[in-house]
């Protein structure tokens, strides 16, 4: 009883352990995604700002393009037509804040400008409009834009601010994304919990619910198979009825058992099994069952892995032997006497196990199921070997499917063992 509920601890740590990954997983795979959208997002908004073209008209090209004239100043052709299309206006201030020159200035500008009017503009703007200026000795060119065409502010920062923002912007981000972890796991939990409560609770009161009528049909098929009174042909009917519900039923016990091991709901009873004398006592039960000329099996134990035992839940362990077997004689379609060749070996600390079949081997879709790579439901000609690879994966086992070169499957098992 210690045993058992030792296991059943451990499953239950492996069912929380596969919830924390299951959380963490998406929750990462969330935030890489939503990082790399965002990514994505800066850099259309950055390529679209490099290629927007703003068209300013730099204070330095405009003085290059004003001439002195003992009238005043005199712009160049082109340049004017230039301001005229990118519609901006400029002038130039004197010593004393004089307007000295001016293109295309709105009329409700000022041609006298005092020093507060200057450092206020050199900031922000000039009544709405926003401004570059550049300074020549003792002369200031005024580059404007039209109103609501540039937003223009001056942000200021402390060098001990900035420094705090670096020293702790790895840390603010560090506590985001665990609490997002911390979030998502919850809520991860939470939904997987009720999805597979959900499940395993309809799958147990489907079973439930079909195991007595089936028990009943087999009841009465069972006394109408042994009556005396009904005739040949009723007979045989019945031992059909019987047999089929029996089929049920094992179909039933499959579906419940691969609940329980794909949740790890499934404690396992373990023990030490000695793993020569379980593959025996397997083969022996088959062959005492099967129709003389019918079945061949040849067991083939090597001498390093007879004294080999395992940990494991021998129950579960004989039903995985068994299912394999059952599978050689139900899918194998052999023509002649089935024969199967059961190999126990030792490498190091692990021993294996190889049942081959003299059949047609499996295909590669079954391969693939049985490799994992596909994660749909299984068919029913494999449901079987899923139950197998289950078993050994609760145990921490390894196991292998493949065909041989010369026909016919084969199954590897690997566990951990020990020698006694």
């Amino acid at each position: 009883m210690i045993t058992f509920e030792k296991e059943k601890i451990n499953y239950n740590y492996k069912k929380a352990a596969r919830f924390f990954f299951y959380g963490v997983s998406t929750v990462f795979g969330v935030v890489i995604l939503t990082g790399v959208l965002n990514l994505i997002l800066l850099l259309s908004v950055a390529v679209v700002y490099v290629n927007t073209d703003v068209g300013y008209i730099q204070g330095g090209k405009v003085m290059e393009g004003l001439t002195q004239t003992g009238s005043g100043y005199e712009l160049d052709q082109e340049l004017a037509a230039e301001f005229e299309r990118q519609d901006q206006w400029a002038m130039l201030l004197d010593e004393n804040g004089q307007v000295i020159w001016s293109v295309r200035k709105p009329e409700e500008l000022a041609d006298q400008y005092t020093l507060s009017d200057i450092a206020r503009m050199s900031k922000w703007y000039l009544k709405g409009y926003p401004v570059q200026m550049r300074a020549w000795d003792d002369r200031i060119m005024i580059v404007g834009m039209q109103k609501d065409t540039m937003w223009k502010y001056n942000i200021e920062f402390t060098i001990s601010w900035m420094d705090f923002i670096k020293q702790t912007f790895l840390v603010f981000f560090l506590i985001n994304f665990l609490w997002i972890v911390v979030l998502a796991f919850i809520f991860t939990r939470r939904f997987t919990k009720k999805r597979e409560q959900a499940r395993i609770e309809w799958i147990a009161g489907i079973s439930h619910d079909i195991r007595t009528p089936l028990s009943m049909v087999m009841g009465f098929a069972d006394t109408l198979e042994h009556s005396e009174e009904l005739s040949e042909e009723t007979r045989q009917q019945a031992a059909v009825i019987r047999h089929q519900s029996m089929v049920v039923k094992e179909l039933i016990s499959d579906l419940n058992l691969t609940s329980q091991l794909e949740y790890s709901m499934q404690a396992l009873r373990k023990e030490e099994v000695h793993l020569a004398e379980a593959v025996r006592a397997v083969a022996v039960s088959f062959l005492n069952d099967a129709t003389p000329g019918m079945l061949e099996i040849d067991v083939e134990i090597d001498e390093n892995g007879e004294p080999m035992v395992v940990r494991a839940d021998r129950q579960l362990l004989v039903r995985a032997f068994r299912n394999l077997i059952n599978n050689s004689l139900k899918h194998g379609e052999q023509t002649n006497t089935v024969k199967i060749k059961i190999s126990l070996w030792k490498e190091r600390r692990r021993c294996y196990i190889r049942f081959q079949d003299n059949g047609v081997g499996y295909s590669e879709e079954v391969l693939r199921r049985l490799q994992g790579r596909k994660r749909e439901n299984a068919a029913e000609n494999i449901r079987g070997l899923e139950i197998v690879r289950k078993i050994i994966l609760a145990h921490g086992g390894k196991i292998w499917f493949g065909n041989c070169e010369k026909g016919g499957g084969y199954c590897i098992i690997s566990l951990r063992g020990k020698s006694v």
